[in-house]
């Protein structure tokens, strides 16, 4: 294990090709037209459209309507006429040998847990760490239980007539981090376990442990926080500081710590104040069934038990919230709940009394956590103390901002690939947030130095001042249509005000005019990958080839008359692909583009019977043409050639790179005569019905 050495901010972004640049626009201007189009729609045929669907978008295709087909015209043709500019400075090019570095290597890059670090660790390390930290508190199960709790899944959400919106449950396989700041470091290597599988009726789940946390905080007025403002808040609301001292307590592992009976005891409680019906049971009970995966293979706590709450669960924080206000009960009568708090796994209390009062305290706490099967390290009698990003003292009654000691602040460059007011308004953001972590300006002025430092390392020069303006949470409900098209440096094209100068041009005189204008439609750029997205991508490559060594060595090709005689170049067994079919005949050459994702030969199959057979002549606009050719007696000849392979539609990320390749190919095609439709362009995903709820029986 080597410590990579990458000295900028894995936010900072890089360039990107055209290509990627076409492709990512192409998706963007995809699903703002799908907007567009379902709005309208909804416009035009009022009635009880309305339900809930927790976040959950259809997945119909959004129909086609002729007022808007103008404007899609001059959208997609701004598409082609994007112009890009070379782009050079130093940072871009340092930035392009550090991408080039990290291609390059055969090993897994691995962040730190709680610090900037990256480490190098050849994969065969890396599986043996990973396999030891799941071993540790997993053991493997078979597909048949996933399959089981995917079955309950889909009756969930077929009864709340979901099920053609959720997917199944996200397969995604778990990772480590290095915890370098445990002392034996790196003699003895310890890593967080992390397990980004999740169960999609979790997101369900979320609302309504959500809702349930919101009714109690209310009803209590329990310290439960979210954020760093309302902590501070809880600090400046303490009476008579001078006379508390500060009891800290860490709950160790908090998530997989967190049992079943604990989590029951705890919903049980909270229905003192929430009433939940059957199915709010049965969802919460559902989205708690969870396992983890490595190298497809799925395993369960070795309780026996799929219960748990991971920390990559879309209702996994609300669950720990739930939990740590059933704590916070539990500990009213030892501790005024004004004077203690948590946020998840971290708590604080401001308690009086003399050092051994305390001391007897913090055994009762402790016991109270044992109780519940939970482990604490906790530390008393304390009159400083850091909490979260913030550092308290009761004597001065003062707090500041705070940072761990292996920790420098680091942003993102001024010649980072980001849209231009982020980073104008960066230095303002940064001095906004470390005045609302000062008490004083004094304070202010003390601690800015560092991050001023860090911010002109980064480029910024924009003088930074103390402010004191209270954070404003305020949202206001706008029904807005949001296009967001990526930002780069590389493109010329004023993208977003050729978009507004289309809104004025088709809406701004039209009926569709009080719907569509630039009140309710509006521009936002949005980021491309960044480096610690790189850096992901490397590792599941790196991953995907150690673990496919068999799956390489696999023919590319069994055509019955060999490699000479395949339609494909001797690749028709590449799968997930993009290809071109060109028909030419004496007078004209016509291209179709077409993608296949399974193997190229059943979809080549597929397209020899619909030549053959005249019942399949309309099932793609290339039968059509070869049976119009027929029928006029027009000879022919046909000849396919690959054009580039992307991965199909994956439940994690919830999109399709086959589907959008192929888009934006036919989009952006520069043949005379292609055979696709536009119309294809809006059609919606084949490979995703297989990962859906409704197809589950």
């Amino acid at each position: 294990m080597n410590k990579f050495n990458f000295n900028h901010s894995l936010k900072n972004i890089p360039l990107p090709s055209k290509q990627q640049y076409q492709r990512i626009l192409v998706e963007k201007i995809e699903k703002f037209v799908g907007n567009l189009r379902w709005k309208l729609f909804h416009i035009q045929n009022p009635g009880n459209h309305s339900k809930e669907t927790f976040g959950f978008k259809s997945t119909n295709p959004p129909p086609p309507i002729k007022e808007l087909l103008a404007f899609e015209e001059d959208l997609y043709k701004l598409t082609k006429d994007i112009e890009f500019r070379p782009v050079k400075n130093n940072f871009q090019n340092n930035l392009k040998a550090e991408i080039r570095k990290i291609h390059e290597t055969q090993d897994i890059i691995i962040k730190a847990d709680k610090s900037r670090n990256l480490y190098s660790v050849p994969i065969q390390q890396y599986n043996e760490l990973l396999h030891n930290n799941i071993t540790t508190e997993y053991k493997k199960t078979d597909d048949i239980h996933v399959k089981n709790v995917n079955k309950e899944a889909s009756n969930i959400a077929k009864n709340i007539q979901l099920a053609d919106r959720i997917d199944e449950y996200v397969q995604s396989d778990a990772f480590i981090t290095i915890k370098d700041h445990k002392p034996n470091f790196p003699g003895r290597v310890q890593c967080r376990l992390l397990n980004p599988a999740k169960s999609n009726i979790g997101q369900i789940s979320k609302s309504i442990l959500e809702e349930t946390v919101a009714t109690i905080k209310t009803r209590t007025n329990y310290n439960q926080w979210k954020n760093s403002d309302q902590v501070i808040s809880w600090f400046k609301a303490l009476d008579n500081k001078e006379n508390l001292t500060f009891l800290k307590f860490d709950i160790v592992s908090f998530y997989p710590s967190i049992s079943e009976d604990l989590f029951y005891k705890a919903l049980e409680w909270s229905k003192n104040f929430r009433n939940f019906s059957n199915q709010d049971l049965e969802i919460l009970r559902n989205s708690r069934k969870a396992f983890l995966f490595n190298n497809g293979n799925p395993w369960v706590k070795k309780n026996d038990s799929d219960f748990d709450v991971t920390m990559g669960s879309f209702d996994g924080a609300e669950a720990c919230e739930l939990i740590g206000l059933f704590i916070l009960d539990k500990l009213k009568n030892l501790i005024d709940p004004k004077h203690i708090g948590l946020y998840r796994d971290d708590g604080l209390a401001g308690i009086p009394g003399s050092g051994p009062q305390v001391e007897q305290k913090r055994k009762q706490v402790c016991k109270i956590f044992q109780s519940f099967g939970l482990k604490v390290t906790t530390e008393t009698n304390l009159k400083q103390t850091d909490f979260l990003d913030i550092f308290f003292d009761l004597n001065s009654k003062t707090f500041k901002p705070f940072r761990k000691a292996n920790d420098s602040p680091c942003y993102i460059n001024v010649d980072s690939n980001h849209p231009r007011m982020i980073k104008h308004n960066l230095p303002q953001m940064i001095a906004n947030r470390i005045s609302r972590l000062s008490s004083s300006k004094q304070i202010y002025d003390q601690e800015i130095p560092t991050y001023k430092h860090a911010l002109e390392t980064a480029g910024h020069t924009k003088n930074i001042a103390f402010q004191d303006i209270p954070r404003n949470n305020r949202n206001r409900a706008r029904n807005i249509i949001w296009f967001n098209p990526p930002y780069s440096e590389s493109v010329k094209t004023n993208v977003g005000a050729k978009f507004l100068s289309l809104i004025d041009k088709h809406f701004k005189n039209s009926p569709l005019g009080r719907y569509f204008n630039r009140r309710t439609v509006k521009v936002s750029y949005s980021c491309l990958p960044n480096i610690g997205s790189i850096i992901s991508g490397h590792n599941r490559k790196i991953i995907s080839q150690h673990n496919q060594t068999q799956a390489s060595q696999q023919q590319k090709c069994n055509c019955r008359g060999g490699p000479q005689s395949c339609p494909l170049q001797a690749n028709c067994l590449q799968s997930s692909i993009i290809y071109k079919a060109k028909v030419e005949t004496n007078n004209v050459e016509s291209v179709y583009i077409g993608q296949a994702g399974n193997t190229f030969k059943e979809r080549y199959g597929n397209h020899t019977s619909s030549f053959r057979n005249r019942k399949y002549e309309t099932s793609t606009t290339l039968s059509k043409y070869i049976w119009s050719l027929k029928d006029s007696n027009t000879n022919f000849t046909l000849k396919w050639s690959p054009v580039i392979t992307a991965p199909t539609y994956k439940p994690e990320t919830r999109k399709c790179h086959l589907c959008n390749v192929e888009k934006t190919q036919i989009l952006l095609s520069t043949e005379n005569h292609l055979l696709n439709k536009r119309s294809e362009l809006m059609n919606k995903c084949r490979h995703r019905l297989k990962h859906l709820l409704s197809s589950i029986t």
